[in-house]
Parts: structure tokens; sequence; C-alpha cells
């Protein structure tokens, strides 16, 4: 809205006579004689018509300014009249968008091909999410065995099927433990043994949206020191052909107290002043174990009888053992080389294993199998260290992911109806730190550079020392629980 002034020309009038009025008075207080008081009247005259001058100038000003309000007016009431004219548009306009906002509620859905169209678009939303969760698989167990007072730490990348698991938000729900960028870690108290926690890992976007997600067990032991012997042995290939993981095992296990385990086997080893026995042998396989090892000639499998069949009892009269109460089998990197792998029990390795795992149950009934899961391989170029392109091994990713796929079969087959009450699976994987307890050495970021990075070496796939000792932690975990 315009605001309208009008000039005041009276009032500006009156200021000027007043004005002329003091002037007059000073000027005839300060003359002393009529020629002083001639001189003045003619100046005094000379005020007057410029002050009837500016009068009439002043007159004419406010003729002028009453017809600008006059104008002003004018423009003010067109003003009133477009803002009702707009305000009436307006009005219209909401009411015809109300009107429409009442037609569009009240047909719903009624639309078909609209419905055809939400539910097309709906499908489409389903089959692309679980493409993505497809496209993220989690490998974690169906359980962990920890100990009270020990530290266990569960390690992302080594359950996580991506190329980069960091990319990912990874949510871990539970009530015991604490989430790491790289791990979980918890360190169970007196308190917890005997208990089970549920873990739950999510893969999320960015927004939080859930990718793909997986739960487990955590179950808490501690060592116990029976007075029943029990004889373990310890099968594998070169992992566990040092013995360190063994000896890792039992060291711990004696320190907590618990000292009825006796090692059986035909090697010898000593690691931090233990020494064990198992049958570790280097670039053996399951089929190894079953068929003997294929040298020229071949080299007789530990198990055979001597007509060259598996014979766990013959093994064990011919040692002096009086039987197998629990066997742990940690194989096999050896024969599985392949991206993305798939595995069944009517092919190689586990056609040969469920040979030597049916015989094996076959004359110790009661003996406990544990199968113990593979390292993944190294995550910093152990294997291009070793094999070139024309190897199988030389895909890093697609060899990581076919040894994720080797150890959910391993579990599987421990989970079957026929096993399920003599055997377990235990995901070392997930326990080892396949980025740092791999063997490495310095070497030049590029050819031109004096500046190193560590790059993986040892065929990457065996551990470096702190490695066997991870392995030998989640040994000394199951040794603890007595189920």
């Amino acid at each position: 809205m315009i605001i309208k002034n009008k000039l005041g020309g009276k009032e500006m009038k009156k200021i000027l006579t007043i004005m002329v009025s003091l002037v007059f008075v000073l000027v005839f207080v300060g003359c002393s004689s009529e020629d002083q008081y001639a001189l003045l009247s003619e100046e005094l005259d000379g005020v007057k018509e410029s002050v009837f001058a500016l009068e009439e100038s002043l007159t004419a000003s406010e003729t002028e300014s009453a017809a600008l309000n006059t104008e002003i007016d004018a423009l003010n009431s067109e003003l009133d009249a477009m803002q009702t004219e707009l305000q009436n548009q307006i009005d219209l306009l909401e009411a015809e968008i109300a009107e429409l906002e009442l037609d569009i509620l009240n047909a719903g859905y009624a639309n078909q091909e609209q419905e055809t169209q939400i539910a097309t678009l709906q499908a489409q939303v389903t089959a692309l999410s679980e493409e993505l969760a497809q496209n993220v698989n989690i490998f974690l167990a169906g359980e962990y065995y920890l100990v009270v007072g020990d530290t266990f730490q569960l390690f992302y990348r080594s359950v996580i099927q991506v190329v980069d698991p960091y990319n990912y938000y990874i949510k871990l729900t539970g009530t015991k433990g604490y989430a790491y960028p790289r791990y979980f870690e918890w360190t169970p108290a007196a308190a917890d043994y005997g208990k089970t926690f549920s873990l739950k890992m999510s893969i999320c976007d960015d927004n939080g949206n859930v990718i793909s997600e997986k739960t487990t067990n955590l179950i808490v032991s501690m060592a116990m020191n029976p007075a029943t012997v029990k004889n373990v042995l310890c099968i594998g290939d070169s992992l566990t052909a040092n013995g360190y993981w063994v000896a890792q095992g039992i060291k711990k296990y004696n320190t907590a107290g618990a000292t009825n385990i006796v090692t059986l086997g035909t090697v010898s080893s000593t690691y931090n002043s233990v020494t064990i026995k198992h049958e570790g042998h280097g670039g053996w396989q399951w089929s190894s174990y079953v068929t003997g090892y294929a040298t020229t000639p071949v080299t007789p499998s530990p198990f055979w009888n001597a007509s060259n069949q598996l014979d766990f009892q013959y093994y064990c009269t011919t040692h002096g053992y009086s039987s197998i109460d629990e066997a742990f089998i940690l194989m096999t990197w050896n024969g599985i080389g392949g991206s993305f792998r798939e595995f069944s029990l009517t092919s190689e390795p586990f056609l040969s294993a469920k040979i030597f795992l049916d015989k094996l149950h076959a004359d110790y009934p009661n003996a406990k199998i544990t199968l113990m899961g593979i390292p993944l391989p190294s995550m910093n170029g152990g294997l291009s260290a070793y094999y070139t392109l024309d190897k199988s091994y030389a895909d890093n990713y697609g060899q990581m992911v076919t040894a994720m796929k080797y150890n959910l079969f391993l579990e599987e087959f421990c989970d079957m109806p026929e096993y399920s009450a003599f055997m377990r699976y235990v995901d070392v994987k997930g326990q080892f730190d396949s980025e740092y307890n791999m063997p490495t050495s310095p070497k030049a970021v590029n050819t031109e550079s004096t500046t190193t990075e560590p790059i993986g070496t040892s065929m990457g796939m065996h551990p470096s020392t702190d490695g066997y000792e991870q392995i030998g932690d989640a040994f000394y975990r199951v040794l603890c629980n007595h189920n």
C-alpha cells in the first residue's frame, strides 16, 4: 500500500511572517534617528515584497501538491483493485486444487493401468534388493567358541565376500563385545561361562539400509582338567606340518590348568618349548590320506594297514595308542585351486573327505571330529608373489571366494543329520587376520621410487608365526568346549 504525503503551505506562511516580524522589532529597537528609520523602512518594504513573492510561490506549490496527492489517491485505488482481483483468482485456484485432490483421494487405485505400473515397480525394487544382497554374502559361521579370560576377535575381511568390505557400513548388534573398524572383540568374564550370546552382523548402505545380514552364536566355555586322559589327533597339510598351531593351542590349554590331553601322531614338533605329535604333511590333501601321496613310488598314508587300506584301529595299535578320542582336521588349500569354485560330496576334495571321515567314525564311533576351516589367502599380494597369471591360484579375490565357499561346505558337511552328532566345524578364517598375519617383505612402491610397502610372500597361503598362533588360539577355544 502506498503511503500518502501532502504539503502544509499555511504552516510555512506563518513561520515566514513570524521571522519578518522579529527582524523588524530588532532593527527598530537598534535605531536612534529618523534617517535610520527611513532607511530601515525601505529595507522592510523590500523584505515584505520578497515575502509576498514567496507566498505566491508557496501557494503555487500547494496547488501542485494537491494535484499530486489526487494522482496518488487514484493510483492507490487502482492498486487496491488489482490486489482484490489477484486474491480472487488465488481463491478460485485453491478451490480448484482442493477439488482435484479430493477427486484423487476418492479415485484411489481404481485405475488398473496405474495398479499394474506400481506392482511392476515394486517387483523391480524387490528384485534389485535381492540381487544386491546376493552380491554381499556374509560367511559368518553358525557359532564360535570363546573362553573366559581369552580375547576373541572376529575379522570382517575374513567373513564378508566383497572386494573391499570397508566400503560398507558394517553394523553389529548384540549385548556383549565391542565393534572396531576391522573387527569385533570381546573378552568373556567368569559370569559369562556356560552362556550363549547372539551376535548379528548387518551390511548396510550409506543410508543405513540393510543389504545383507547374518546372526551367529558366541558360546562361552573355560578350560577344565578332568582326570580322564583325552587322546587328540591333529591332521593336516603344510599348515600343520610345523606343528605350530597344535603346540600353541596345547600350551594355552595347559597354562589354563588343563593337562589331560595327549597328542597322537608320527610327526613330532616343538614350538615355544612345547613338544607335541601330529599328522601334518606338506602338500597333502584329503585324497592323499585315502590313496597315498602322489609321488613315485606313492608315499603311503600313515593310516594305511598292511593291505594299503584305511585302518585307524591298525594305526593306533601300531603306535601304542589306546584310542582316538578327538580328531582335529585342518585341510586343505591343496586341490581346491580355482576362482569361485562350488563344492559337493560327489566330487573332490569332498569325495575323499567323506571316505576318510566315514572310516574314522566307523573305527572309533565315540570320537569327536572337528573340521577346522582354512584361513583366507594373503590380502596384500602373497599369491601374486608366487603364482604367475597362468596358474589357478593367481586370481587373489577369486581364490579368496573359493576358500570361503570351501569353508561353508565344511560347515554344511558337519551339519548333515548323519554327521552332526559327532562332527563340528570351527571357523578359523573368521578368527584369522589375513590382512596382517601373513608374511610380508618391503618392496618399492614402483620401479623408480625408494619408498617401500609391505608385499605378501610365502605362497600367499602360509601364515606368519603370529598367524599360526591365531590358528592355535582357535584350536584352544574349541578344546575348552566340552559339548
